[in-house]
């Protein structure tokens, strides 16, 4: 027995994804602007008015991550409370994760946090997954991808410290802070495409389930202009009104990227690998991740490395756990909806 209506249930939903859209923005800005403010190669707030004008650009591009999630998530059944009371329990546990890890100032990879939710949640309400579409869409390129950022960032940190050993320093922290910019703008654009792109789909199967939900098909499911809109609205408004607890944490505490050559280098690692992976090879990869390898892997190709264990530590035990606990979360969000659906 249904104990709310249709109409309420989906009310809440679209409010819930919206909201995840702006706190994905207000949690991520401080990692894609992170390196650029901490070499002083921009003002912080600059950063952030650039971070959020290309985030909004960003979600507004490209439809590929989104055909790989829609494919990678959950079967739903034709039934409309069922799908929105999933949803629903998947997104709240998502945007409690989110907010938790941001209060204690430990990055977090929101596409874990939306996907470990959802999937917590469905288990619950007995809808099956596919456990090995879901490792290869969605868990192995969040893992594997930054592990290659990282040696590749190494590789690069090594070679530009010899190549640049004997130029004049003045000259070439001026020219890496002005491509540190462009390259900050640049991740600001490769995360509006990713992350847009995975809400997006959330928001249009709760439109499907409202309107017609037999016709949920992740074969046709795309993202309409409206959908791309809002969601780029509010996850380019919360990188607007973003801090700076992932800055100190990613860029000072864990490693310092006060050196503009430095962040250019891991910047551009970061930046490459989110690109690519969203416009070339269409999978969802997580930013927070990427520009903590890339920034590790920079520092390591130094001559005189210093990485923090104590701030990386937290770093890595979150990491490896987020899909988990967003997991749990969901589902315990969702028992009681469970219990009383």
């Amino acid at each position: 027995m249904d104990v709310v209506s249709s109409d309420v249930l989906f009310t809440v939903v679209i409010v819930l994804t919206i909201s995840y859209a702006f706190v994905n923005g207000f949690h991520d800005a401080g990692l894609s602007v992170g390196n650029a403010v901490a070499s002083r190669s921009v003002h912080p707030r600059l950063a952030l008015i650039i971070a959020a004008v290309f985030n909004f650009i960003g979600a507004l591009l490209g439809q590929g991550v989104a055909e790989s999630v829609a494919v990678a998530l959950v079967e739903f059944p034709p039934v409309e409370n069922t799908v929105l009371l999933v949803l629903g329990a998947g997104i709240f546990a998502a945007l409690v994760w989110n907010i938790t890890t941001y209060l204690v100032a430990v990055p977090v990879s929101s596409t874990h946090c939306l996907f470990g939710g959802i999937i917590g949640a469905a288990l619950v309400f007995g809808i099956a997954t596919d456990a090995g579409l879901v490792f290869w869409t969605l868990i192995a390129p969040a893992f594997l991808l930054p592990v290659v950022a990282l040696v590749i960032a190494y590789a690069a940190s090594r070679a530009t410290t010899r190549v640049l050993a004997s130029h004049a320093p003045k000259p070439l922290f001026r020219h890496s802070r002005f491509a540190n910019n462009v390259l900050s703008a640049f991740l600001g654009l490769a995360h509006g495409m990713q992350d847009a792109q995975k809400v997006g789909v959330v928001m249009m199967i709760a439109i499907l389930a409202h309107t017609d939900p037999v016709g949920i098909s992740h074969d046709v499911l795309g993202i309409a202009w409206p959908v791309r809109i809002l969601i780029a609205v509010a996850l380019g408004l919360g990188t607007f009104l973003s801090g700076w607890r992932m800055v100190r944490t990613v860029s000072v505490r864990m490693v310092t990227m006060s050196e503009p050559v430095k962040a250019t280098v891991a910047d551009a690692v970061s930046a490459g690998f989110l690109f690519v992976a969203a416009a070339l090879l269409r999978l969802p990869v997580s930013m927070s991740y990427l520009v903590i390898a890339s920034n590790i892997g920079t520092e390591l190709g130094t001559p005189r490395p210093h990485v923090r264990g104590r701030f990386l530590i937290p770093v890595v035990a979150v990491a490896a756990t987020a899909l988990f606990i967003a997991g749990l979360l969901g589902a315990a969000v969702a028992l009681p909806l469970y219990v009383l659906h």
